[in-house]
């Protein structure tokens, strides 16, 4: 691709792929101090199809915008694309240009425009840019710009600064005037709240004396009701005590007479019962043998066994455990 140039006109190399469209377009502004001269900005416009805005910038008046052709797809691609325009550019005799970009990979183009004839070449980049990429460059212009302090901006500041110290400055001598008044104001609310909590104080201990003198009134009352409510109590307890010694006596007595009547004539009963037959006999050992050992069989006659059915409802006890007590009874006589 052959483009139009001449020792006149400025070349712009404008990495497409690592530098934002606003970096171009405050390269264009800096561009006008060599103006009025041709500027040729080269790059791959459709790269960026979805940036509508460079529509708008493409139809600015005094500069040319050119695609340009890249000879492989890939990584570098565009840079070796550029490169090539470059090297045209300067082969035609230009020798102004302008490189935006951060990559280090655009120091051989910058190499290559000072192979022969000496070029001036500003660089654009971010404050990312290596030390490598700002030496090969006459001048590197950082992208945003760092914005310096106007005389006016300075005096602006400086008044603004001293106004502020004159203001502190008069709210110290303020604060002074009016301290010994907050002083003695605070000095006189600290002694009032003082007081007031004495008198608190005084209040309080004076309620909690009254609350105990009551509560150990009401103790001693207390205690004295029982101590005349005990003996009152301890004399009726002996009469129903000795009543009821009185009243259980004649009956012990009786029921321990009728049950040794009972077994009297238990014992008669048992005497004068009649021998049983030998068949009868012979079937009581039958029953015998077939009880487990260690166990007996009590044959009882009908009036004993109702004497003793009688006498285990009133002990509350079985009939083994009656038989079992007049046996060990009988025994221990």
């Amino acid at each position: 691709m052959t483009l139009e140039s001449s020792n006149t006109t400025v070349g712009i190399l404008y990495d497409i792929e690592n530098a934002p469209f606003e970096m171009l377009n405050y390269t264009l502004g800096k561009a006008r101090r060599f103006q009025p001269c041709r500027t040729i900005v080269i790059s791959d416009w459709e790269e960026r199809p979805e940036q509508k805005r460079w529509e708008k910038l493409l139809r600015r008046p005094g500069f040319t915008f050119r695609q340009i052709s890249r000879t492989f797809l890939g990584k570098n691609s565009l840079d070796s694309a550029l490169y090539d325009s470059a090297k045209l550019l300067y082969e035609e005799g230009v020798r102004r240009y302008f490189i935006i970009t951060t990559d280090s990979d655009f120091v051989r183009i910058a190499q290559m425009l000072n192979s022969k004839e000496k070029s001036y070449i500003i660089g654009v980049g971010t404050k990312q840019a290596s030390e490598t990429l700002r030496n090969a460059y006459d001048e590197f212009i950082v992208y945003p710009a760092e914005e310096k302090e106007t005389v006016r901006k300075k005096h602006a500041r400086k008044g603004a600064e001293a106004g502020e110290k004159a203001e502190v400055a008069l709210e110290q001598t303020e604060t002074k005037k009016t301290e010994p008044k907050k002083d003695s104001k605070s000095k006189k609310a600290k002694a009032n709240k003082a007081e007031k909590n004495e008198k608190e104080k005084a209040v309080k201990a004076e309620k909690q004396e009254k609350a105990a003198k009551a509560a150990k009134a009401a103790k001693e009352t207390k205690n004295a009701k029982e101590v005349k409510e005990a003996k009152e109590a301890k004399p009726a307890k002996q009469v129903k005590a000795a009543k009821a010694a009185k009243n259980a006596k004649p009956g012990k007595a009786v029921k321990a007479e009728s049950a040794e009547k009972a077994e009297q004539a238990n014992h008669q009963e048992a005497a004068t019962a009649p021998v049983p037959s030998p068949a009868v006999q012979h079937e009581h050992k039958s029953k015998a043998a077939a009880l487990p050992e260690g166990t007996f069989a009590v044959r009882l006659p009908k009036t004993l066994r109702k004497q003793l059915e009688a006498r285990m409802q009133e002990e509350e006890v079985t009939m083994d455990e009656l038989i079992t007590y007049l046996l060990m009874r009988g025994l221990s006589r």
